[in-house]
Formats: structure tokens, sequence, C-alpha cells
């Protein structure tokens, strides 16, 4: 079994170390036939040429403060609902929580124009919130951290409410605490998904200075003419995917923990 896994991860690790070492690679030996894996010549001018053609540090900044507005929220709004659907009590929680579950049957296209309609009538085009807002609630991330809530103890919630706790300090102080596993693992997800988002940054911005990473891979790309410089074009590729392979190999640990400990509950 081990070697079949092995097998399936060096097959779907293919294109990554293809991607790593074109990135390394003269233009001339690019474009090589028969095409080579390694090359005669290793060089970084791809990745120079890759951050001096376009503004990728801006790209860079762009996606970052996208990426961690869209993770915090997602964060702390799941917390928060997760936490009335599974502790509270009041009229309509199963219905309201099943209409939320509901909402992850609807493919993101389907609400691009009403996205795209609304942030407009907002004057939110290329900025920020224009970017984040849309994404800062997660029927996905209320339906984990719910599971997992509900696997905790209701006793403890009863005791922390007679020793005087209020809802908000039970949730803060022992909830989240005990959670961290799923909560960081949610965390992750979110992360991963905001900043591999290429669609709605592609359709809400149109000022160069405003784009994020994956938009920014497709300035590398020129005319039909000359071709594309396909060196810097990986080299770029890398440079976009280190922040998601680095969040993995950082939290790989938590996140298998969190998935494990999300319970099943009902």
């Amino acid at each position: 079994m081990q070697v079949i896994l092995i097998g399936i991860g060096l097959i779907v690790s293919l294109p990554i170390f293809i991607a790593l070492f074109t990135s390394f690679k003269l233009p001339t030996e690019v474009i090589t036939y028969p095409p080579r894996v390694l090359p005669t010549e290793w060089t970084v001018q791809n990745y120079f040429s890759a951050w001096q053609s376009n503004p990728f540090g801006r790209f860079m900044i762009n996606s970052f403060i996208q990426t961690s507005l869209i993770t915090l929220g997602q964060v702390v709004f799941s917390v928060l609902a997760a936490y009335a659907f599974a502790i509270l009590e009041f009229p309509g929680r199963n219905l309201i929580f099943y209409i939320i579950l509901g909402s992850l049957m609807i493919p993101f296209e389907l609400t691009v124009i009403p996205n795209f309609q609304l942030i407009s009538s907002l004057d939110w085009a290329n900025t920020y919130q224009g970017l984040a807002v849309p994404f800062l609630a997660s029927a996905f991330g209320v339906f984990m951290l719910r599971q997992f809530f509900l696997t905790v103890p209701k006793e403890l919630h009863d005791a922390a409410i007679i020793d005087g706790a209020s809802n908000w300090r039970y949730l803060w102080q022992i909830l989240v605490p005990l959670s961290k596993g799923s909560i960081g693992a949610f965390a992750i997800f979110a992360f991963l998904s905001a900043y591999n988002q290429y669609l709605w940054p592609l359709i809400i911005t149109n000022e160069i200075n405003m784009r994020t990473t994956q938009i920014g891979i497709r300035f590398f790309m020129v005319n039909l003419e000359r071709g594309a410089d396909w060196g810097a074009v990986m080299a770029a590729t890398i440079i976009v995917s280190a922040p998601t392979l680095i969040a993995f190999l950082i939290a790989q640990k938590q996140l298998v923990k969190g998935i494990a400990m999300t319970g099943l509950k009902g």
C-alpha cells in the first residue's frame, strides 16, 4: 500500500518538478526537442526576470492582504456561527443550518454576476474590500466546526454557565482552546482557497496595481508572434506556489490532527 501511495504522490508531484526544473533552464533549452527534464546549464535569471518584468512585489502584497482578510473573516464568523448552531437553542436553528448547508451545492459561478453587481454598486471595484468581502463567510467552515463543537460534552458548557461564565467567555476561553486543531485545519483550507482564487480577482480588478499573484502570472505571457518566456513563467509559478507549500509544511500535523479530531456527530 505504501508503494502505491508513493507512486501516486510522485505522479501528482511530476508537474511541480517539471515546473521547478524548467525555471532554472536557459530560454533556448526550454524549447529544445526532445525535451529534457533537468537543465544542462542551471540559471536563476528567470527568477530575476519574473520579479522585475512586472510589479510582482505588488501582486504578492495584494494576495497577502486579500488572503489574510478572507482567512481571518472565515475563521471568526465560522467559529461564531458554529457555536450558535451547536450549543445555543433558538427557534429555527436546524432549518437555518440546513439552508446554510444547502448553499454548498450552489456553484460559485452562479453568484459571480450578483456579487459583481453588488460590489460595483458599492464602488468597491479595485479595492481590497471588493476582493475579500464576498468570501468572509464560509458554509463549509460553519459545518466543519459545528461538527467538532458537538463532540465536546454539553456538561462542560452547563458547568461553565453555573460557575458564572457567559456564553462569550465559554466560547473564547474554553471551547476555542479545545478546538485549536479543527480551527487550525479550517484556517489552512481557507488560506489555500483564498490564495488560489483566480476568477473573482480577474473580474473585480482591472488596474494592474490591484492584481493578485494568480492574475499576475498571465502578464508573463507575451504576444503569439514571440511566444511565451516559459522559463520566467515557470519561475513566477514557483514563486506563487511557495507560500502554499510553506503553509502546508508548517501546518501539516495540525491539519491532519484537526481533520481526524473533527467528529461526524449530527
